[in-house]
């Protein structure tokens, strides 16, 4: 039962040794090393779709791609294509308006893709 005892106290301390020595080194490194990565589309792109779900007339508005070109697309549930326009000389805020009635209804994925990024929103059609 001592013999027991020791033991654990003595694997409490070298974990807390461990633990400590391992903080150090944490806290050591200079802080550019520590600082997460930026989430992703931090740098104000974005994309909104609306209204969703939609009965077929859909706004996507689109945010931070000013100067580039786009490929705007429209992918059904398993991924295929359905729809493809490219878009360029987008300002600031740009707005396109898709007649989608001659969708059926149910779920699609709205995709803008440039040369480095690219954002997707799920869209229902009722």
């Amino acid at each position: 039962m001592m013999k027991r005892l020791h033991f654990l106290c003595l694997f409490t301390v070298l974990t807390l040794v461990a633990t400590r020595s391992s903080l150090s080194a944490v806290m050591a490194q200079p802080a550019t090393e520590r600082v997460a990565p930026a989430p992703r589309g931090s740098d104000d792109k974005s994309m909104l779709v609306y209204p969703n779900p939609s009965t077929g007339i859909v706004h996507v508005a689109i945010n931070g791609f000013e100067g580039r070109r786009l490929e705007l697309q429209i992918l059904n549930v398993i991924g295929s294509v359905i729809y493809r326009e490219n878009l360029s000389e987008l300002n600031d805020r740009y707005t396109k308006t898709l007649d989608l009635t001659k969708f059926a209804g149910g779920l699609y994925y709205i995709k803008i893709a440039s040369d480095n990024s690219s954002e997707m929103r799920k869209l229902v059609i009722r």
